[in-house]
């Protein structure tokens, strides 16, 4: 890469990561969406993995979600998109705990919030990915470094449920939520909304954590879940 080319996405990055800051300072608790850089040449520049508005060699798959307390399903037809920076330790590249830099497409993306049971292992039926086998599409590995978990860098497979706020198909940037005892995750899967979970952060905030931000992207067209 031309050292005129590094210097021109050096300065896109920088514009990128303080346009994520301000949004995330502003507006950290809103279910809503955040705005990418508008960039023609983005995806064709930072491909990972692989080119990642292009479908031609991911699987096809359906898996479950919540939205407004109903269930429904998410059929993902491209794999996860994570570049760096921000740096990671795991061979996918993905990162919780930092905002993304590099975006699969300009424009408005939407939300998809990564449900984490930590410390206890939820039933099965309440997992919309379990530990196996690996949700298709989805990372093997991401760097969890950033959270500060004594002795954890690095999970792999980690058993999750996806809360979405709206049935707009395409990109999704990925909020992660680490739910930390069995009683937190029984009130959310008897009412799966964003406002429960809201309501749970305000009102018990060393049960759950906040939004963790990441850099994970994953692509999927939502539909109501079968009878």
């Amino acid at each position: 890469m031309s050292a005129r080319l590094s210097a021109r996405w050096g300065t896109v990055r920088n514009a990128a990561a303080l346009a994520l800051i301000i949004v995330a300072c502003s507006d950290s608790g809103a279910p809503g969406s955040i705005q990418a850089p508008q960039l023609t040449a983005q995806a064709s520049a930072v491909p990972n993995p692989g080119e990642p508005n292009s479908a031609a060699d991911d699987t096809s798959a359906t898996i479950g979600a919540w939205l407004d307390g109903e269930a429904v399903r998410l059929r993902y037809t491209r794999s996860y998109f994570c570049e760096n920076p921000p740096s990671s330790n795991a061979p996918s590249g993905c990162e919780i705990g930092a905002l993304p830099q590099d975006f699969p497409r300009g424009g408005t993306i939407p939300v998809i919030y990564a449900m984490a049971p930590a410390g206890f292992t939820p039933a099965a039926a309440t997992l919309h990915c379990q530990p196996a086998p690996l949700c298709a599409n989805h990372p093997p590995m991401i760097d969890v470094s950033r959270l500060g978990i004594p002795g954890v860098s690095t999970v792999a497979r980690a058993p999750h449920s996806h809360i979405i706020t709206s049935k707009q198909a395409g990109w999704h940037r990925t909020v992660n939520i680490r739910v930390l005892n069995s009683a937190m995750w029984d009130s959310i899967v008897a009412s799966p909304s964003l406002a429960t979970v809201r309501r749970l952060q305000s009102n018990f905030p060393g049960q759950i954590s906040g939004d963790n931000p990441t850099n994970i992207f994953f692509f999927f067209h939502p539909a109501d879940a079968a009878p």
